[in-house]
């Protein structure tokens, strides 16, 4: 074991002069990772996050209230199981819609608008109650992103393996003399192949932490509107198989290396 891990260093050294080769390897595997990440988590267009709606009840406030009263009448409000969330409106304001009046909005929660529409009926100091309700419904993703997707992830993939038989012929051309040398003094096959193996499991790795890399600065610097839940959900296990899948990928560039 020792004797091999010292030619393992050796043939790693000798292969820094390639190291240029090696790092565009590497990146080519993680826009592989990133790709088929990508097409995976990404939405086909249409298909974004389901539409979601929002019950408004405008209350329209006897202009003779108090600022200490309208202040009781929005806790009172706020207090009850079917309030989401009470915001003041004054005169002038276009949210949720043009007012001519002092307004509370009233935001119900789900399945409370009824109950809740009841109970602000029988309030005093209301001069009208009137009941909106808004849908947003996210765009779906443009099917052009999924192409995109899939484009770079053949490029990336035919890249990987070009780059891979591209460094696997270099490091042969590098470590050839040492290479003949452990094949003609008897020692197995592990000793003068197993190198070129380790050095595509190497940058498969390297690749995969790339990947892992640009992956967690998405998360960070994405802009808050990106739905991005289900990717952080599964950061867990895209961790653990980024690895393997990149050490794969570098070991299947090593395979392409010629065997004379």
């Amino acid at each position: 074991m020792r004797g091999f891990l010292y030619v393992l260093l050796d043939f790693l050294r000798a292969n820094l002069r390639q190291a240029g080769t090696l790092l565009a390897w590497g990146l080519a595997i993680a826009l592989v990772l990133a790709s088929a990440t990508a097409l995976f988590f990404l939405p086909s267009s249409g298909e974004g996050s389901a539409t979601t709606s929002q019950h408004l009840l405008i209350l329209t406030l006897d202009p003779l209230l108090s600022e200490a009263e309208i202040n009781r009448l929005a806790w009172q409000i706020a207090g009850w199981p079917e309030t989401g969330r009470v915001n003041f409106r004054f005169a002038g304001e276009t949210d949720p819609e043009p007012l001519a009046e002092r307004a509370l909005v009233v935001e119900a929660r789900p399945g409370g608008r009824e109950a809740l529409l009841a109970r602000v009926a029988k309030l005093s100091g209301v001069r009208k109650v009137t009941a909106l309700e808004r849908r947003a419904e996210p765009p779906g993703l443009p099917s052009r992103w999924r192409i995109a997707a899939l484009v770079a992830l053949g490029l990336g993939l035919g890249m990987a393996l070009f780059l891979g038989q591209r460094a696997m012929r270099r490091a042969l051309a590098l470590w050839r003399k040492e290479r003949e040398i452990l094949r003609l003094s008897g020692l197995g096959a592990a000793y003068w192949q197993g190198p070129f193996l380790a050095l595509g499991l190497l940058v498969g790795l390297v690749g995969a932490e790339l990947f892992l890399l640009g992956l967690r600065l998405a998360l960070r610097y994405a802009p808050p509107e990106a739905s991005l839940h289900d990717l952080v959900q599964a950061g867990p296990w895209l961790k653990a198989l980024g690895f393997p899948a990149g050490a794969f990928l570098g070991l299947l560039g090593s395979l392409l290396r010629p065997h004379s």
